[in-house]
């Protein structure tokens, strides 16, 4: 088949194929798929299995076989001539709503172009997506040289803790490519880091705080309860009070964002700590714990806490606090750090090691990644870049971020579209990637489409070293 009728067939498929398209990512952000307890065949809880479920009877509706890994990855193969496989990733496991929402997060409201839910972004949208993909390649006949696998995790948001179990029982894919990024590649990703400081807080003025829904989202509230408060304070407009019983809640709203894209959001939790240490709202006791809390929100960037650094490549270390929480005499501080190649997960524990014994307490590492990075004259990168060229006739480069996706967590992987550009212009019913009211562009989505499509057939023309990056 030539390209150009390859990608004809593409978009009258979508047409065609639309209203299932939506009504299936409806059904999929329908289901609150948060992270939960585990349970047996449910590793991340109910929330994960559920959409699971739905996904792998999607799946089955569509006439494929559908497979799961004891509920931690589903996934389903239309066969090429050998055995080898190249994969799409999605992830079914979304973050938690937040506050903010001007619609039902978890009913999905379609305005003009654009759909609004938690997940149509992140990913569920993309995976749906994806899933008509191997659909739309099927009946369309497109010989294929290599399987074609797609892939649905559970726990993308949490750890990515999905994918080891997988691995364990499946062979590594020659080459796999990560729905949840922006177009066009995204061939390096910072180091991942998670961390938490424990704190000792003597009694105080502070009975309770808590800010934050999930590590890696810039906390868009924070309350605390005051057992007093001064009623000649001014509050600025972000903040506000009432009398709660006999105490008084105190209430910050910022702006919430994904931690890799922190520039988007505002902390409530550094608003909030801000205004404590500025208006004389603590006890002495309380300040020390309070003081190094405020430097880490201080700057989304570690400057307060002396980890600030770049390279050429990743550009700045990020660094944000996530959950937050005071009560019974102890502070836990959940933070998320992406990193460049100019520093290291060992640098970084030492630091905050240090940083948390200065206040009395505590530091403990959650989990690390290191940084990595696909040079662009690699083969597959390049077929990559001049599929999403071809199709948009866009010239953007190929870039590193600081999100982390599962890329990282295979041999060989990028991300790959179809995301949302910062500076794509949004109505104003419609947010961003883990904050309220998030919502994707359903006109991207189509043109991805079209750009998987050709770069899946342009891959299947490639030889195995070259998707696995060995030499010829």
């Amino acid at each position: 088949m030539q390209e150009q009728e390859l990608l004809r067939r593409a978009q009258a498929f979508l047409q065609e194929n639309k209203e299932a398209i939506l009504q299936d990512i409806a059904a999929l952000v329908a289901i609150p798929s948060v992270a939960g307890p585990p349970a047996p065949g449910a590793p991340f809880g109910p929330g994960p299995r559920q959409a699971l479920d739905a996904a792998l009877a999607i799946a089955r509706r569509m006439g494929f076989e559908p497979h799961h890994h004891q509920g931690y990855m589903g996934w389903f193969d239309l066969p090429g001539r050998q055995k080898e496989h190249i994969a799409t990733i999605t992830h079914l496991d979304v973050v938690p709503a937040g506050e903010g929402w001007h619609f039902d997060p978890f009913c999905m409201e379609r305005r003009g172009q654009w759909l609004i839910g938690r997940g149509t972004d992140d990913d569920k949208g993309a995976l749906v997506y994806c899933m008509y993909l191997a659909k739309f390649l099927r009946e369309s006949g497109v010989p294929l040289r290599y399987t074609l696998r797609t892939l649905m995790g559970c726990a993308e948001e949490t750890g990515m803790r999905d994918v080891g179990p997988y691995l364990a029982a499946q062979p590594q894919p020659a080459f796999c490519l990560s729905s949840d990024a922006l177009f066009p590649v995204c061939n390096g990703e910072k180091g991942l880091f998670e961390g938490e400081w424990t704190l000792p807080v003597p009694a105080g003025k502070v009975q309770r705080l808590q800010s934050g829904d999930a590590s890696n989202m810039i906390p868009e509230q924070a309350v605390c309860w005051l057992r007093e408060w001064d009623p000649t304070l001014l509050l600025p407009a972000d903040l506000s009070v009432r009398a709660e019983g006999p105490l008084f809640r105190l209430t910050a709203r910022g702006v919430g964002a994904h931690c890799a894209m922190p520039e988007r959001g505002v902390s409530a939790a550094g608003l909030l700590l801000d205004f404590l240490l500025q208006n004389g709202l603590l006890s002495p006791g309380e300040q020390p714990a309070f003081a190094l809390l405020q430097k880490l929100h201080r700057s989304f960037y570690g400057e307060g806490l002396g980890l600030a650094c770049r390279d050429d490549i990743f550009g700045p270390l990020t660094c944000a606090g996530g959950i937050l929480w005071v009560e019974n005499g102890l502070a836990r501080q959940n933070m998320n750090i992406r990193y460049p190649s100019a520093t290291s997960s060992s640098n970084l524990t030492s630091a905050l090691s240090a940083l948390a014994k200065s206040a009395g307490g505590d530091f403990r590492l959650l989990s690390a990644s290191a940084p990595f990075y696909i040079p662009p004259e690699d083969k597959v990168l390049q077929t990559l870049m001049k599929a999403y060229r071809d199709v948009t006739g866009s010239g953007a480069p190929a870039y590193a971020w600081g999100g982390g996706t599962y890329a990282r967590c295979f041999r060989r992987a990028v991300s790959f579209g179809p995301g949302l550009p910062e500076d794509e212009e949004k109505p104003p019913c419609v947010g961003s990637c883990h904050g309220p009211d998030e919502g994707t562009n359903l006109a991207t989505l189509d043109q991805s489409f079209s750009v998987y499509a050709l770069a899946v057939y342009r891959l299947q023309n490639l030889t195995l070293a070259q998707l696995e990056g060995r030499p010829e």
